[in-house]
């Protein structure tokens, strides 16, 4: 099966599907599963971010100081709804 690359991530986002993905053994969520843009670490309410779109939501969230585009390698898609 061919991997799951960044393009197909931000098509399946502006389509509003909604992604768990791990990174460094923590399991995130991004989506607009509920009409907003939002990413959130699993178990961790202070860690929720709010996006005006897609575009936005991605330029906010940051894992060790990186956008997801730039630590894409190191991240572990769960599952896409």
């Amino acid at each position: 099966m061919e991997q799951y690359n960044y393009e197909e991530f931000l098509r399946d986002l502006s389509m509003g599907r909604e992604i768990h993905f791990f990174y460094k053994d923590e399991e995130y969520y991004i989506g607009s599963g509920t009409g907003q843009f939002m990413f959130w670490r699993f178990y961790d309410s202070a860690s929720e971010i709010i996006g005006e779109d897609i575009e936005d939501l991605l330029i906010k969230v940051k894992l060790d100081e990186k956008e997801i585009k730039e630590v894409w390698d190191l991240i572990e898609i769960n599952s896409i709804f």
